[in-house]
């Protein structure tokens, strides 16, 4: 390492287009390390820890937490699954935020047909609770990527009964296989008629699987899977 070429915290700064402070940050954090010259107190970096500075900033831009970078490099947690989980992340607010802009349409015909939005049942205005739409982006997350366990957590005791997990798994693994690779969660979509009743998409390269939740309570008490064409 004494050979080696090392870069001052000013050069690093503008070669990643970050800022010092988040560079020290970043270090008391544990998710970087910096060298010491031996002249001064001065941070400076090698080039393989510029590399790793790198890595931090991109996963940082794709979203991911300290907390997230701190266990893929402390844990060995695997990156593709975190960026997964990101991605339902934002999916989930997505879905979040267009029911929200639902709502408020809902709520402006109320107004425009000359109803009293306040004397409107609130069925009229939410068919689908935002703790619903959570478990049904969390679930078909954890169906898509093969976590039982989670999914298991949001299950009725009366379907854990009726669909043990290795069961579940069993009818996961038949039905994913005509799929092909997975491309994306589509929209989630209420049912017309019955509230308790959600269906989620979830695009693949071949066809498209159809989840349909049932909900009891809080819990999903009925649940099936299904195809449709892209």
């Amino acid at each position: 390492m004494n050979n080696e070429y090392i870069y001052d915290i000013a050069d690093v700064c503008q070669k990643l287009n970050i800022t010092s402070r988040t560079l020290r940050f970043y270090e008391e954090k544990g998710i970087i390390d910096s060298t010491k010259d031996g002249f001064s107190n001065r941070r400076k970096y090698t080039k393989q820890q510029i590399d790793n500075i790198s890595k931090v900033v991109t996963l940082r831009a794709l979203g991911l937490s300290i907390k997230a970078i701190q266990e893929l490099k402390n844990n060995g947690v695997n990156l593709k699954d975190e960026i997964i989980s990101r991605r339902a992340e934002v999916y989930a607010r997505i879905d979040k935020h267009i029911r929200e802009i639902d709502r408020l349409n809902e709520a402006l015909a109320l107004i425009d047909s000359g109803n009293n939005l306040f004397e409107a049942k609130s069925e009229e205005i939410l068919s689908v609770s935002d703790v619903e739409l959570n478990t049904v982006n969390v679930c078909s997350d954890a169906i898509a990527r093969g976590d039982t366990d989670t999914l298991y957590e949001y299950l009725s005791d009366k379907l854990k009964e009726y669909m043990p997990k290795d069961v579940f798994c069993t009818i996961r693994n038949d039905t994913l296989k005509p799929l092909g690779d997975f491309v994306c969660f589509g929209e989630t979509e209420p049912d017309p008629i019955h509230t308790n009743k959600v269906y989620k998409h979830v695009k693949y390269s071949k066809l498209g699987l159809k989840i349909t939740f049932i909900f009891y309570g809080k819990k999903i008490d009925g649940m099936w899977l299904s195809y449709y064409e892209l």
